[in-house]
């Protein structure tokens, strides 16, 4: 690697001394100078190796998984070296290994950058200008990323491998970068002065292996519209290395107080006029349209349409219109429309229309649907409810769904999980397992379901269908009252419970509303309580004889007479009113 510096000669002396020195006391409390031993046959694979590797010496691996030899022999010879021997000999020359805080980064990079540079001072800043060329024919590179590494400025080299770097403070060394996808870093050290006590500033850089939600956020409606080349090429060249910030302002992405390096930068504090992209939020971040971070956001984040975040948020996000998280979402997200999380979402999720979290969710709380992985908590919808696996409590105006398991479903219309633990309550409950259903049809894999016909004290033939849990059913049916001019028509609706099953002996209790009419201008109603004792003749059939108390309500005049023992009876100026016994029987088929 050639780096060729513009000084003069006895600064150039110095400047290398001071960097040597600085290089060799990095490197040798570093991870790749590490002696480790390893013997091939204790392992299956590579990648066991790695991992066996970061457990003895506690950090990670950062490197492509296509990287690694696709065969392992076991029986070669145990290894005993450095730590960049051993990965030098796994994944060849032309891959480069660099050290962070906790990782060890493994990059391709055939390639090889140089560089001619001048430094001006004017105007209280220094001027650093050069062109990055190849070191093996001299093209020059465009679209290379310059940073220096203690005031965190950053620029791109254009068509022809120019640069110009502005940077403060001026009287400082100045420790510069240049990264390019598919070359090797370059580092250099730039001596405006002579000063044998110069020393660079660390600490401000981390690092953290880049994820595909990067260019997932790149890709998305607010990522196309406002982030620039300039900061799509950034993150490409200098991939999971981020600086940090106390405070930073834009109007959008690429134009603020940070410039194109905005979008390697954590910041404390973040103010976005329009829009801003940077790596992360550590505090607050507020945007009069978006928000979009590479990483992780810690804090509040505040949008008046958008909050993207390519890492996980903890803390508290609101947005007018849209939040998008790509990890993790631990507290409380509101939004006017819609909520997205492809992680986790621990805490609670508000939105006007839709909450939506590929994982496990908490709590979701929606105009129109919420959509969990698996829910722990309650989810409330004005329509739908559904989970790609367990559930816990789903409340909605028409549906709830949970692939598996959940605790209690309530909706307006239709309920339908593999296994519920308590109330099932909708007009329709469907499961493999349902104790207590409570609905006019429950139709449970390990339930009970039946079709009867029988008569009752009024005459009425009747069909009637109940269907049910362990525990509990709902029944539906048809009756025609015979000899009835008045209302010859009858529907029944119902729910019962299982009170004994002992051999081939039963007993149910069930509630029966009965609407009877000739659908023009006369409707009469009956609410009955029923005791069923069942005799079972074999597996499919049972017969019983039903006792029941009835109050009934019928249009005045619109009845000839009442049938049953009558105990109570009142007559309005509409309506007439009765409380009788009755009995019914019939015969009971299973399916």
């Amino acid at each position: 690697m050639r780096n060729v510096l513009l000084f003069p000669k006895f600064q150039m002396q110095i400047m290398l001394g001071i960097f040597w020195l600085f290089s060799a006391s990095s490197w040798g409390q570093g991870y790749l100078d590490l002696e480790v031993t390893v013997r091939w046959e204790q392992h299956g694979s590579m990648a066991e190796v790695l991992d066996q590797l970061e457990r003895q010496h506690g950090f990670f691996f950062s490197y492509p998984s296509a990287a690694l030899p696709p065969e392992f022999i076991q029986d070669s010879e145990p290894f005993s070296g450095k730590m960049y021997r051993l990965l030098e000999s796994v994944f060849g020359s032309e891959y480069e290994f660099k050290e962070m805080p906790g990782y060890v980064i493994v990059r391709f990079a055939p390639k090889r950058l140089q560089v001619d540079t001048e430094i001006d001072q004017r105007g209280g800043q220094a001027i650093v200008t050069g062109t990055i060329t190849r070191q093996d024919n001299g093209e020059p590179v465009q679209y290379a990323s310059v940073y220096e590494r203690n005031q965190l400025t950053s620029t791109l080299s254009d068509e022809i491998g120019s640069f110009e770097l502005k940077l403060r403070r001026p009287g400082q060394t100045i420790w510069i970068t240049l990264s390019k996808e598919g070359f090797r870093d370059t580092s250099f050290v730039v001596l405006p002065t002579v000063d044998i006590s110069a020393h660079a500033k660390g600490g401000r850089l981390r690092f953290r292996p880049e994820s595909d939600a990067s260019t997932d956020l790149e890709q998305s409606l607010f990522g196309r519209l406002f982030i620039g080349m300039r900061q799509r090429l950034q993150r490409i060249n200098l991939g999971g290395f981020f600086g940090e910030s106390p405070y930073q302002m834009s109007l959008v992405p690429g134009i603020g107080s940070q410039g194109v390096f905005g979008s390697q930068m954590v910041n404390k504090f973040s103010l976005n006029l329009i829009g801003g992209y940077s790596a992360g939020t550590e505090g607050f971040e507020t945007a009069g349209i978006f928000n979009i971070n590479r990483l992780d956001m810690k804090g509040a984040q505040i949008a008046g349409i958008a909050n993207l975040v390519g890492g996980s948020v903890s803390g508290f996000q609101v947005a007018g219109i849209h939040n998008r998280v790509y990890g993790q979402q631990t507290g409380l997200q509101v939004s006017g429309i819609h909520n997205r999380s492809y992680n986790h979402a621990r805490g609670i999720q508000i939105a006007g229309v839709i909450n939506h979290s590929d994982s496990l969710v908490q709590h979701q709380l929606a105009g129109i649907a919420n959509r969990g992985g698996q829910a722990t908590g309650t989810q409330v919808a004005g329509i739908v409810n559904t989970t790609e696996a367990h559930g816990s409590v789903q409340v909605s105006g028409i549906s709830n769904r949970a692939k598996g398991t959940a605790k209690a479903q309530v909706s307006g219309i239709v309920n339908r999980a593999t296994t519920v633990s308590n109330l099932q309550l909708g007009l329709i409950n469907i499961a493999d397992s349902s104790a207590y259903p409570i609905g006019l049809v429950n139709w449970v894999k390990t339930g009970s379901k039946s079709l009867a016909v029988g008569v009752d004290e009024m005459g009425a033939a009747q069909l009637t269908l109940r269907t049910g849990g362990t525990k509990l059913y709902g029944l539906l049916g048809y009756a025609h009252l015979i000899g009835n001019p008045y209302t010859p028509h009858a529907y029944d609706i119902g729910f019962g419970v299982y009170l004994l099953e002992a051999g081939n002996v039963g007993l149910d209790m069930e509630w029966v509303h009965r609407t009877a009419t000739d659908f023009k201008t006369v409707t009469n109603h009956y609410s009955s309580m029923r005791a069923i004792p069942r005799l079972r003749l074999n597996s499919r059939t049972t017969v019983f004889l039903a006792p029941s108390l009835s109050l009934a309500v019928l249009d005045d005049g619109a009845f000839d007479r009442l049938r049953g023992w009558t105990f109570q009876e009142y007559h309005g100026n509409t309506n007439s009113y009765f409380l009788y016994a009755g009995l019914s029987g019939g015969l009971m088929i299973y399916f």
